[in-house]
């Protein structure tokens, strides 16, 4: 099992060494992976990926992920003593339902998520709290005020690559969930996406998607 480490990462190879073992290396075969805590830039939301609504989150997530990388880069922000250049990682969703429908994510009329991108360890709430200042002064028409910094702690996981278009994942999660069965586990957790490709510029046979269960031992 994959057990990977984030709160010591001191520099740009070991962030980029990170988000390569998190799920950029990751392959079309199940695989455990032990989540470390990791600090989130995140929006909710409850209307379908093709809303307006999830469109705007997206921008939202993006403004202020690129406004604390290059504002820290460049001087426009204060430098913590941790500080090191890093890498915008892919967009994450986690997945759940709307309160009394069952979980389908071919569904999504039914669903609600969370849309998020991880930012290093040294990222706290001030310096978050002065990039949403730039990014709104920037461009006030967009709800920048919407975004907030969490942690988030998956812990024990299973994840496997899904190519091809979304709405053709169930045979991918069908492989996750006969894994989880054949090895004593249960989902403890939400459906969790990690969109590789950017679907603007990939065709949808080649899109790449990491699909991750939250999991536990069944008692």
């Amino acid at each position: 099992m994959k057990t990977l480490d984030y709160k010591s990462i001191s520099s740009s190879k070991q962030y980029d060494q990170f988000l390569k073992d998190l799920y950029i290396g990751v392959k079309q075969k199940v695989e455990e992976i032990i989540v470390p805590p990791v600090k989130i830039i995140a929006v909710e939301g409850n209307e379908p990926p093709a809303s307006k609504q999830y469109q705007t989150a997206i921008a939202c997530l993006y403004g202020i992920g690129y406004t604390l990388k290059m504002s820290l880069k460049y001087g426009k922000l204060p430098k913590p003593n941790d500080y090191f250049d890093y890498s915008v990682g892919g967009l994450e969703t986690l997945w759940w339902s709307k309160e009394g429908t069952p979980f389908e994510i071919a569904n999504p009329k039914t669903l609600q998520w969370k849309a998020y991108l991880m930012v290093p360890a040294f990222v706290d709430q001030d310096l978050f709290a002065e990039a949403v200042a730039m990014a709104k002064k920037k461009k006030p028409e967009i709800p920048y005020e919407n975004v907030k910094l969490e942690e988030l702690d998956e812990g024990h996981s299973v994840q496997i690559l899904h190519v091809g278009p979304y709405d053709q994942e169930r045979p991918t999660i069908e492989l996750l969930n006969g894994y989880i069965k054949e090895n004593s586990l249960e989902m403890a957790g939400k459906h969790h996406e990690i969109y590789i490709s950017d679907p603007r510029r990939t065709k949808p046979e080649k899109l790449k998607t990491i699909i991750r269960f939250l999991v536990r031992k069944v008692k």
